[in-house]
């Protein structure tokens, strides 16, 4: 598990802008609270003093309502004026009345007569009499009437001149909707609603509020008792709309941004002081040199001890460098990418390239890159033999894996000199001069065990298998015996091809019992080919033709600079292959491991040679038949045709390819597979070739047997069948015109078959044959221009009814087509002849309709 780092310059950034904003949101918060404590309590004492405002407005309206009874009454006591004409007198000064704070008047004389004031009854509608009695001298008296008028009334006493009392006089103010006094109200102080209570708690008088002001929200409300000379206990309350807290928000944004400026300096500042005062010294710690001490104390026991550490590492590092150089071996330390990181003095001797190059790749041979690699992916146990051929030496070199500081695999070579233990080993073979004897009675056990198998085994061998395969023995082991031999440039496709025929044509086994798994592009590979590379192949081909096992196959591919072989085999108990394999690697300068499965892998170094010439690749589109017949593995085929690009139509028989082929198909090339039947493909070349009138067509032979005799204008696949083969055969195919299943150059009259099953098809297409007719095989009439445009005077023979409308179609466009139909149906045109028959089909009714039909051509 990866061990988590963490940087303190990073964590203290973190730990200190989490403070500064922390800060910040307390210092906002605390000061948005101040602020609207602040605004709240200025906006309470604001309200109080509104409150005296409205109730001196109110005062005034009382007032002015006085001055207007005063008026009156002054009027009434001097004026000179008939009897029963006072209120013409006092309405001659309507200014005064309309105007005033009174609503109406009310004049009761010494006499005992009564003066009423016409606007009452707008007010009120009881009889005013009744309330008289409420009244008190200079003083307003509050009463709510029995038609719930709320009514305020002031009476005066009226004096003559003769300062005699005449009577009384009542002034009457409605708080019923009395927007006057609302509006002074409201207008003498900017608030948003006013309401005066009565007796009660919720006893409203009058209420009036501002327009577009909504009060439903949390508002300042200030209630008192009203300071005036009136005879109840009346209440004054004015509204005032809160300022919301998003007002207050948007107000202080300019504070909080200073707040936020001013904690963002102290925030850099604060990380820069922490900066220079501990990390720089830290920084210096680590750059300088063991010599320097830091003036801070407690930085002193860590640089204490990182100088201890030093120092044993260095100690510790000068021992094993004077033990490298005093144990006589080449050792070699490589990273995780083979990177050079120590050499001792007599690896640079055996390597003095290795100064100037970067990994170990650089200079060390070939041969023994497999084993570093294998080494770098924690092999154990890797060895191999260095022969430094300018100093005569020869080095046994050991590869050891190991983790390294940076926890990655490293690499550790350490080569011993064994120059003179081989040299000591060679002289003792040159006093033994058994040893080669003693090997060839090895060579003469395992060929012994191998007759000795061959006689055992319970199935009959013929003469052709057994001389076929003391042959193929013979030749391998021929050539492991040569010392030299001739090496030629040759792709890797055209040895498979020749040793598979080789060893199918003597051994005499099916070409399709070994599955050969080559793509193409490593088939194309030109190599160095020698007589050991044949015949190692020679050998595969023989262990995977001739096993017994279920799957029988044999892999063949690059990677990189290297050829791997994968064979499936069931040869454990016949050393002889297991001989000739190790002789023959030995010569390649491979090695060999036997996989789980009791496979054989083989790996061997080889270069692909670059040439000139250019892979020839098929068009895209091509479109091929396959007509397997009794051809075992079909679907191999069918694979490696549908890799190599190419559209595949597949065929189960020879019949099915000319009953069941599209219409609209167009063949590039035919392949043919065969087994047992070879006559098959003789029979199907021969028709094509009448019906197309060409002997060279592009039909390919597929034969799991190699064939004693070969058709010299068709194309033969030699050997086991994979992408190459198949692709250099198919090239050859191409070369020629492909086969139209539309045109034919059939003599007479064509006959078309239109629908029917497939044992019909296979009735009709027996019987046709014998009188040497080829027909063309439709499912449907649908694409008929496609094939009538070529035969404009065919017979057409309906196994099942088709379309009206396109037989009367067609009969119109190409007149000359007689249409036969083998049963009626509704609607079925005159231009169709009915030859009317019962299934099944028996072969006496077609050949009585068939000469019919030939009779009338």
């Amino acid at each position: 598990m990866a061990k988590i780092t963490i940087s303190l310059r990073h964590r203290l950034w973190q730990r200190v802008s989490l403070l500064i904003g922390v800060a910040f949101l307390i210092i906002g918060l605390t000061t948005l609270y101040f602020i609207d404590s602040l605004n709240k309590s200025a906006a309470e004492k604001n309200l109080a003093l509104r409150h005296q405002v409205a109730e001196q407005a109110f005062n005034n309206y009382l007032a002015r309502a006085e001055g207007e009874i005063n008026f009156i009454g002054q009027r009434l006591s001097f004026s000179q004026y008939e009897e029963g004409r006072e209120l013409d007198l006092l309405f001659s000064h309507h200014e005064v009345l309309f105007f005033g704070g009174l609503d109406f008047f009310y004049i009761e004389w010494g006499n005992g007569e009564r003066s009423m004031d016409p606007r009452a009854r707008l007010f009120t509608e009881v009889d005013l009499d009744s309330v008289l009695q409420k009244g008190l001298i200079n003083r307003w008296v509050f009463f709510v009437t029995q038609d719930d008028s709320i009514l305020l009334m002031y009476k005066k006493k009226m004096i003559s001149e003769e300062r005699d009392n005449i009577g009384f006089l009542y002034g009457f103010i409605s708080l019923n909707d009395n927007l006057t006094l609302a509006s002074e109200l409201l207008e003498s102080t900017p608030v948003n609603g006013v309401r005066i209570y009565g007796n009660g708690p919720n006893n409203i008088l009058l209420e009036e509020y501002e327009t577009g002001i909504d009060l439903s929200k949390q508002s300042l409300v200030s209630r008192l008792p009203l300071k005036f000379p009136i005879q109840a206990d009346l209440e004054l309350e004015i509204i005032q709309e809160n300022t919301p807290f998003s007002t207050t928000l948007i107000n202080a944004i300019p504070l909080l941004v200073a707040i936020g400026g001013v904690l963002l300096c102290f925030h850099f500042l604060l990380v820069y002081l922490i900066d220079q005062l501990v990390f720089s010294p830290l920084r210096v710690i680590v750059r300088s040199s063991e010599e320097y001490f830091s003036p801070f104390s407690e930085l002193q026991p860590i640089q204490l001890q990182n100088s201890q550490y030093r120092a044993l590492i260095e100690a510790k590092d000068h021992r094993f460098k004077l033990l490298t150089e005093s144990i006589h071996s080449a050792i070699i330390f490589c990273s995780e990418v083979t990177e050079v990181e120590i050499i001792n003095a007599e690896a640079k001797v055996l390597f003095p390239e290795s100064e100037k190059a970067r990994t170990v790749f650089d200079f060390m041979p070939i041969s023994c890159h497999r084993a570093i690699k294998e080494a770098l992916k924690g092999g154990v146990g890797i060895t191999f033999e260095l022969t430094i051929a300018n100093l005569g030496r020869i080095y046994k070199w050991q590869a050891y894996s190991f983790k390294n500081e940076s926890s990655y695999r490293g690499l550790l070579l350490v080569g011993r000199n064994m120059t003179q233990e081989t040299s000591l080993l060679w002289q003792l073979e040159q006093l033994q001069p058994l040893a080669s004897s003693a090997q060839r009675q090895v060579d003469t056990k395992a060929l012994l065990s191998e007759f000795s198998y061959l006689s055992s085994l319970p199935q009959h061998i013929t003469t052709q298998q057994f001389q076929g395969w003391i042959s193929l023995l013979i030749s391998t082991l021929d050539d492991i015996s040569q010392a030299e031999t001739k090496v030629s440039y040759t792709p890797l496709g055209e040895v498979l091809c020749e040793e598979s025929a080789r060893v199918m044509s003597l051994m005499g086994v099916e070409a399709n019992r070994a599955l050969l798994d080559c793509s193409l592009i490593d088939g194309e590979a030109v190599i160095e080919v020698d007589a050991s590379f044949r015949s190692l192949m020679r050998v595969l081909f023989m262990m995977v033709m001739s096993n017994d096992m279920a799957e029988r196959r044999l892999t063949i591919r690059f990677k990189q600079n290297e050829l791997e072989l994968i064979a499936t085999h069931d040869m454990t108990s016949r050393p002889l292959f297991f001989w000739m394999i190790k002789m023959l690697m030995d010569h390649l300068g491979g090695e060999q491991k036997t996989l789980r499965n009791n496979a054989l892998k083989l790996n061997f170094l080889t270069q692909k040679i670059e040439t000139e010439a250019e892979l020839v690749t098929l068009s895209p589109g091509r479109v091929v038949a396959w007509v397997a017949n009794d051809y075992p593995n079909s679907n191999a085929i069918k694979s490696s045709l549908i890799r190599l690009g190419l559209k595949v139509e597949e065929y189960v028989s020879v019949d099915s390819f000319f009953t069941q082929f599209n219409t609209v198909v167009k063949f590039d090339a035919v392949l043919i597979g065969c087994d047992k039947g070879v006559d098959v493909q003789s029979e199907m070349t021969g028709a094509l070739r009448l019906k197309y009138n060409r002997v060279t067509l592009p039909i390919l032979w597929l034969n799991s047997i190699p064939l004693e005799e070969v058709d010299p204008h068709v194309f033969t696949l030699h050997g086991c069948p994979f992408d190459y083969n198949l692709h250099q055969s198919l090239v050859k195919a191409f070369e020629l015109e492909g086969i139209d299943p539309i045109r034919s150059t059939d003599k007479g009259r064509s006959w078309i078959m239109v629908g029917g099953s497939r044992v019909a098809k296979a009735i009709w297409y027996t019987e046709l044959n014998h009188y040497g007719l080829s027909a063309q095989w439709l499912t449907d009439l649908s694409n008929y221009r496609a094939v009538l445009a070529y035969h404009a005077d065919a017979v057409v023979v309906l196994l099942e009814p088709q379309s009206s409308v396109f037989l009367k179609t067609i009969h119109s466009k190409f007149p000359e087509i007689q249409f036969f139909s083998l049963q009626s149906w509704p609607e079925m045109p005159d231009n169709v002849v009915l030859f009317e028959m019962k299934k099944p089909y028996s072969g006496g009714q077609i050949r009585l309709f068939t000469q019919g039909v030939m009779q009338q051509s």
